[in-house]
């Protein structure tokens, strides 16, 4: 099966985790969005993958040690920038609104997550596959920012037919201060969020020291000993500060409460769902070969927008949106998937 295929599939399957991830929150009866967010991200952090390495890496924390402390501190580091990120994204949300910080972090972190690694590869990537993917980059971030305007016209139509709605508005209106707050913290989460793929760039010389190590061929089974130390990051940003944030609100005791197993089951099963969202990501790097992290990055973003828009049209949400919002999300799906056949065009000139 040609590479090219494999690639893609592998990162469909992780954008189609990537786009339905979140939805679950919807189910919560007793938890708050920090106790679903922090348990979730602990089963997708730290049981799962260290079951998953034990399974298929016999070894692999020899080869961590071989690889070396100052490579694993600096993976570990983007980890905690990335799970900061998820913390910011959080603030944007509540203050712009989910359309508009949406579009903001996801164009952001194209820009950075795809950018970062094709400047330290560039050397070695041929010029017209540079071009091409740049073009391919900004096709995709385009999208991201059509996709952003489509949610926001739909907003604001919500917002009309239900006056309980406007406060928020309002309130953005009358404090500029509010609104350039959750700017900020917008693209901060853009950037810092994009750390999950410059880290998992970074640490490619913890999956030669596993190739080493296991003096064997274990092809993309290696690639999921990258994930471990920024696994470790992110979940080590989340405890300290969800978790901070949950004992002094005392929303900790959520955890505890009668009636809590369905919200604990369904929580851990996001967990599984991210970790999915991530996995096959790094899969199909491997087998887009040299631009995998860039070319590989764009797409599976560009992916989880269409599925996470695709969600949206199935369940209703987009029920009732003007004729003008709905043609704004189907030109972006359009941009979106021409974005990605550029991308793919592009990873096939190397």
């Amino acid at each position: 099966m040609p590479p090219l295929f494999l690639g893609l599939l592998f990162i469909w399957i992780a954008a189609v985790a990537g786009g339905a991830f979140g939805y679950q929150y919807r189910a919560m009866r007793k938890y708050g969005v920090e106790n679903t967010s922090l348990l979730s991200m602990f089963v997708a952090t730290v049981p799962i993958p260290l079951i998953a390495c034990s399974i298929l890496l016999p070894g692999w924390t020899q080869a961590l040690a071989q690889a070396g402390f100052r490579t694993n501190a600096i993976v570990f580091g983007f980890g905690f920038c990335w799970g900061l990120g998820a913390i910011t994204y959080a603030y944007g949300f509540n203050i712009l609104g989910m359309a508009l910080a949406a579009s903001l972090l996801k164009g952001v972190t194209v820009a950075v997550g795809s950018g970062g690694p094709l400047i330290r590869h560039w050397e070695s990537i041929p010029a017209l596959a540079r071009v091409v993917t740049i073009m391919g980059l900004s096709v995709l971030i385009a999208g991201t920012a059509f996709a952003g305007k489509a949610g926001i016209k739909r907003e604001r139509e919500d917002r009309a037919q239900d006056p309980k709605a406007e406060p928020t508005s309002a309130r953005l209106k009358a404090t500029g201060r509010l609104f350039w707050w959750g700017l900020m913290m917008c693209l901060i989460s853009g950037v810092i969020s994009a750390c999950a793929n410059l880290g998992y760039d970074r640490a490619d010389s913890i999956e030669k020291a596993m190739l080493v190590k296991a003096h064997t061929d274990l092809a993309w089974k290696a690639t999921l000993i990258r994930w471990m130390p920024m696994y470790w990051g992110g979940i080590s940003a989340l405890v300290i500060f969800m978790g901070g944030a949950m004992l002094l609100s005392g929303t900790w005791r959520n955890y505890f409460a009668p009636g809590t197993c369905r919200d604990f089951t369904i929580s851990s099963s996001m967990g599984l769902v991210h970790f999915l969202a991530q996995i096959p990501y790094g899969v199909g790097a491997y087998y887009l070969g040299r631009l995998g992290t860039t070319v590989g990055w764009g797409m599976n973003i560009g992916m989880a927008l269409i599925v996470a828009a695709t969600i949206g049209l199935l369940t209703g949400e987009w029920k009732g949106a003007s004729r003008q919002a709905s043609g704004t999300l189907y030109l972006a799906i359009a941009i979106l998937i021409t974005a990605i056949g550029v991308l793919a065009y592009a990873n096939n000139l190397v």
